[in-house]
């Protein structure tokens, strides 16, 4: 079966970016009076091992774009569901993750499998979208088990700009979430790739359980 594109019904043209970024200021926020150790920064959100994030999100492709808000429920690293609403009711799409493989649904019935996430959207859509890294990149936290750089970092000691995997992930804003920063909005895309994906993350509400 071919399950339609993960975007499509979500597909609104090649102004997405736009209407995520028309009030962004260039310049990454800062949390005034903050500074902090990110040595310890990095043991502490190393323990948030299960949340609750909403919020939205805008892919831009070389030849289409899409938003969806999103509602991205994590049990343990290798067990959750990430549900995408489309505009206007447009139809719903449930990316879910389990140990042993990954699965993306829509309000129409169809399903597809793969044991990897990241190849099964790979496969699905013909371009990327690293679900994989954003697991740790939402926390503010480098992927483990593969090489970064961290080629900018912001007023407050954290990490502004990260290098992985191919993507390059800015830290546009964070917030104070029961005393732990955490992104509130990323800014991820492609780079040294002949394929062009930009992505851009709106979290608008944290819930977490420290284990």
């Amino acid at each position: 079966m071919k399950l339609p594109r993960l975007l499509t019904g979500l597909f609104i043209g090649s102004q997405i970016l736009l209407l995520l970024s028309a009030c962004t200021s260039p310049a990454i926020k800062k949390q005034a009076g903050v500074n902090l150790n990110w040595s310890k920064q990095q043991l502490a959100l190393n323990t948030i091992q299960q949340w609750r994030i909403n919020g939205r999100i805008a892919v831009q492709t070389k030849d289409d774009g899409g938003q969806a808000d999103f509602v991205w429920q994590l049990e343990n690293l290798s067990t959750y569901e990430i549900r995408l609403q489309a505009p206007l009711g447009a139809g719903t799409t449930w990316i879910n993750s389990e140990p042993q493989g990954a699965s993306i649904k829509t309000s129409s019935g169809d399903a597809l499998y793969d044991t990897d996430v990241d190849a099964l959207i790979l496969r699905m859509n013909g371009w990327r979208l690293p679900v994989n890294g954003l697991r740790y990149w939402v926390r503010g936290l480098p992927s483990p088990g593969s090489d970064y750089e961290i080629t900018e970092w912001n007023d407050n000691g954290l990490p502004a700009v990260v290098i992985q995997d191919g993507w390059r992930i800015e830290f546009r804003k964070h917030q104070n979430v029961s005393g732990q920063f955490l992104p509130s909005k990323l800014f991820i895309n492609r780079v040294n790739m002949e394929e062009e994906v930009d992505v851009r993350l709106i979290i608008r509400q944290w819930v977490i359980d420290s284990v």
